[in-house]
């Protein structure tokens, strides 16, 4: 008798002295507000990417470098969604051409601590430039649908992925009409520098 009621005062005195219950997963109710999650918490690969690259270097924007392209602060934008913007076109992160901001808004301050965009107008120079020696690779990813049996990216984006970064292995065969195959790289998901499993084609 004497044990049990020695136990039942330990109990007591333990049950006063525990912290209270811990979540499963600890920190899933300390909430960010939009403005302040880091996009790199998800996407490290595209963010060491971003860093190593002579442009779209913004390291010092807060949150990430992501932001500049996928969350618009360009005044006037259509797509402007500083988290308080207009917010009905997407939720976090906007998928664009780079035409957008190359050609819609070329030389417009970016709303964030960068420089602004360069005033080329890249759309202009490909669709009223009749001596483009790149024209064809333009249209054919632009209006990929009927060429392509899949447009894996928006407007015009694998021409420029083709010749501004190093993802793309590009190869030029002169049959009827000139085709370009870009055949991105085989390698690990995750590696800097390189898209794995993209096979994209602009035959005629």
């Amino acid at each position: 008798m004497r044990m049990a009621i020695l136990t039942l005062g330990l109990l007591a005195v333990v049950s006063l002295a525990m912290p209270r219950a811990v979540a499963k997963f600890t920190g899933q109710h300390t909430f960010i507000n939009g403005s302040a999650v880091n996009c790199e918490q998800c996407h490290p690969d595209i963010g060491a990417e971003l860093r190593l690259g002579e442009v779209h270097n913004w390291s010092s924007v807060s949150g990430s470098s992501c932001r500049v392209c996928h969350i618009i602060r360009i005044s006037g934008s259509d797509l402007y969604n500083a988290y308080g913007g207009n917010t009905s076109g997407y939720h976090a992160a906007a998928l664009v051409e780079c035409t957008y901001c190359h050609g819609n808004y070329n030389g417009s301050a970016t709303g964030y601590s960068t420089p602004p965009v360069p005033a080329a107008n890249v759309t202009a120079e490909f669709e009223n430039a009749s001596i483009e020696a790149h024209r064809p690779l333009y249209y054919r990813a632009r209006n990929a649908s009927g060429v392509d049996t899949t447009d894996y990216l928006l407007g015009a984006n694998e021409a420029c992925i083709a010749c501004h970064t190093h993802a793309a292995n590009v190869s030029v065969d002169v049959r009827s009409f000139v085709g370009v195959v870009a055949n991105f790289s085989d390698c690990p998901e995750g590696t800097p520098g390189c898209y794995a499993g993209w096979n994209i084609s602009f035959w005629k």
